[in-house]
């Protein structure tokens, strides 16, 4: 499967992803969440011939699957195979409502990731080299001890407040 950014279903879990920061990286999808959801994934994944043989159960869970599996591999700037990272660690449905728990991805990387930006083409914005934006998407990295300058211009280049990268 493609990685999050390639497709409706996967921007539409990453639109979550915000949300469910304020609770401790979980998200409660209600009915109505569920059911776009579901409408998405049939429209993208199973053909109107084959829509029959598919119930409801076995529809859930293969979106439950294609939910878990979201990734992104995040090539570096030396062309190698690069990094995968993984958005949702884990999905749980309880007949009612879907509880999708994401990974904690730091603001600076997760930001590019929802531009659709390399490290490179943010570094280029900057004027800093991709290993200083590498390093400020670190989880270890707290970007309050970082040069004023350094986080204006990563900022700018990720098209947000200095504030949104500091979370």
């Amino acid at each position: 499967m493609a990685g999050f950014d390639k497709n409706e279903l996967w921007a539409k879990v990453l639109s979550l992803y915000d949300d469910a920061k304020e609770n401790n990286y979980v998200t409660k999808l209600d009915e109505e969440q569920i059911k776009e959801l579901k409408q998405i994934y049939i429209n993208l994944y199973i053909s109107i011939e084959n829509i029959g043989h598919y119930d409801d159960a076995a529809i859930m869970k293969k979106m439950m699957t294609a939910i878990a599996s979201i990734y992104r591999i995040d090539k570096d700037d030396r062309g190698n195979s690069g990094e995968l990272v993984q958005l949702v660690n884990t999905v749980k449905y309880d007949g009612r409502n879907m509880y999708i728990q994401f990974a904690k991805i730091s603001p600076v990387k997760m930001r590019r990731f929802q531009l659709g930006k390399s490290r490179q083409q943010i570094a280029e914005r900057m004027g800093y080299g991709v290993p200083a934006v590498r390093n400020c998407e670190a989880s270890f990295c707290d970007l309050t001890r970082q040069p004023e300058n350094l986080i204006r211009k990563l900022a700018g280049a990720l098209e947000c407040e200095p504030e949104a990268l500091m979370q």
